[in-house]
């Protein structure tokens, strides 16, 4: 499979990066479902970002999903924004194989949305209560330690998109 005309990838390395990729994400929901938790059920990744697509629905969709799926509608918004997250996060998977750009590029992206859809929401008591300093670095703990996790292990690992590429070379 050719990606931008930058030489080839073989599918084996796309497809690991692709379940990589998954796996990331369901590790960082993981993660966004342990701090909900700790501050309230209101502040799951899923939830937050379902209520903001609810807010940007149009009317005539929201009640075209109630009509079609009635007490289903929920479980349906929160299957349909699952897959996506998922086909996303194997395609930022696959493409960091490539070039490990990618994939923070996705990370970000990621987070971007997250935190839209946080930053919309009503703040938790139990954030009220820890003040500020305490909300910011428990934020800055939950942004930074999947970049950090991904960078501890590209230390310890070569750059397998520069091998396939050197030996292409070759």
């Amino acid at each position: 499979m050719t990606l931008s005309g930058m030489g080839r990838l073989d599918g084996r390395s796309a497809g690991l990066g692709a379940v990589a990729g998954v796996l990331a994400a369901g590790a960082a929901l993981g993660v966004g479902q342990f701090v909900a938790g700790l501050t309230g059920a209101s502040g799951s990744p899923v939830v937050v970002v379902g209520e903001l697509q609810i807010d940007f629905t149009p009317p005539w969709l929201k009640n075209f999903a109630i009509t079609e799926f009635g007490a289903d509608d929920k479980l349906v918004l929160v299957t349909g924004i699952v897959v996506v997250l998922g086909a996303f996060a194997a395609l930022v998977g696959a493409a960091a194989t490539r070039r490990m750009a990618y994939g923070m590029a996705g990370i970000a992206v990621f987070a971007a949305v997250g935190l839209t859809a946080a930053a919309t929401r009503p703040v938790p008591p139990v954030l009220i209560q820890f003040g500020w300093t305490q909300t910011l670095l428990l934020a800055l703990a939950v942004a930074v330690l999947p970049v950090l996790a991904a960078a501890l292990t590209l230390a310890r690992r070569p750059d397998a998109a520069a091998e396939l590429r050197a030996a292409e070379a070759a």
